[in-house]
């Protein structure tokens, strides 16, 4: 029986909202259908385009994911103003999009893995769960999968907010002769959780990790674990398999019992080992940038940015001549850092992100002066679309 509201308007039982549901679903994987017809119709047309039009193009879904993010909650057909958060319709969509990008090409993903680290969540935020993911060991072999067709894209960190620069990732964008280029950045929130067979914080003896995270909860550790020594590990969840592995018998040398990894909660999904304490970064906004790189970047999208490495002259004021340029054309500039070069001794490179596409006529003017000046060397390592935190 139908029961009536205070309004006067009769109130749907529940099985009757339950069809009702059932029905809107049907509607929803029918349009699913209709965007993956049309999909394959764009990869019918992108096959005659020539051999290096890339299928994947970062700047395109930048748009739609930013256009349906400023819709979401106000959009004028919906009859409901009910806002759902934008990391689900984050989510949704990159999977459909993914899903029919998948229609167009078939793509492999490099990424530090194994499964379950932080990169690995990077990258199924950004391609979603319908492309091949290669995990790599480290991030010479992410680099080295695109560079040789292996993979169809990587993605590496390449920078924390309050740790700081990625520099192994820097080091290898330093190379002038690699040609790898960013398509795309990707932002992730982060949380570390601490994991342990130990039964009390008191008891444990070793912490392993990747250095990042220990670097991300440096203060936590002194504060609660100052008794404990630390380990590095060459990723997260290898941090947390290792004291699996002693406890299954084959590392006799780690002492299990008193061990702890720290590492995102996906750890629980990829070992046995208990979750003893969650949220330990020192910074609970900590943020952790990643790139996706491949052997092209991305098209203008109306909101992007343009990272560069450049070395100069050992010069008084040589720094100054390169900030200059951009600041003459009110180019704003979002990062500088500077590495050893590797080449010779007290010779640096700088990494800079500039605002704007590379395409941008003021950007590109401020370039060609760059690479005018004497003793300039100047890469273009990519322009790709401003991402949002996810």
């Amino acid at each position: 029986m139908t029961s009536t509201s205070d309004s006067g308007k009769p109130n749907k039982t529940l099985d009757e909202l339950r069809q009702a549901i059932d029905a809107v679903d049907d509607k929803v994987l029918s349009l699913i259908y209709e965007r993956a017809a049309l999909a394959s119709e764009v990869g019918e047309h992108k096959k005659n385009q020539p051999a290096n039009t890339p299928f994947y193009v970062p700047s395109r879904e930048a748009s739609i994911i930013r256009r349906l993010l400023d819709k979401n909650g106000v959009d004028a057909e919906s009859k409901h103003n009910t806002r759902i958060p934008d990391e689900a319709i984050h989510g949704i969509f990159r999977e459909i999009i993914g899903a029919c990008l998948a229609l167009e090409h078939p793509m492999t993903i490099a990424y530090l893995g194994p499964e379950g680290t932080f990169t690995h969540t990077a990258a199924t935020r950004q391609f979603g769960s319908s492309v091949n993911y290669m995990p790599c060991a480290n991030l010479e072999l992410v680099f080295d999968a695109v560079e040789s067709g292996r993979a169809t894209y990587g993605l590496v960190p390449v920078e924390n907010a309050f740790a700081g620069a990625v520099t192994h990732t820097l080091d290898l964008f330093a190379d002038f002769d690699r040609e790898t280029y960013i398509c795309a950045e990707v932002q992730l929130s982060i949380h570390h959780h601490l994991f342990s067979h130990a039964e009390k914080l008191e008891d444990i003896k070793l912490v392993i990790s990747h250095p990042q995270p220990l670097a991300q909860c440096h203060d936590w550790l002194q504060e609660h674990l100052p008794q404990a020594t630390l380990m590095e590990s060459s990723s997260t969840v290898h941090a947390a398999k290792m004291i699996e592995d002693a406890r299954q018998g084959s590392d006799a040398g780690l002492d299990w019992k008193h061990a702890a990894a720290i590492g995102p909660y996906s750890i629980v999904d990829y070992t046995e080992l208990p979750l003893l304490q969650k949220n330990i970064e020192d910074h609970h906004d900590n943020v952790t940038r990643f790139f996706v790189i491949g052997q092209h970047d991305s098209p203008p999208s109306g909101e992007d940015k343009t990272a560069l490495v450049i070395s100069t002259k050992d010069e008084p004021g040589a720094l100054h001549k390169l900030i200059q340029s951009f600041a003459s054309r009110n180019i704003g500039l979002t990062r500088i850092e500077s590495r050893p070069s590797r080449k010779k001794a007290w010779e640096y490179v700088f990494f800079i992100d500039v605002l704007g596409h590379r395409d941008d006529a003021n950007v590109k003017e401020a370039l060609e002066e760059i690479q005018a000046q004497d003793g300039v060397m100047l890469k273009v390592l990519g322009s790709c679309p401003v991402s949002r935190k996810l």
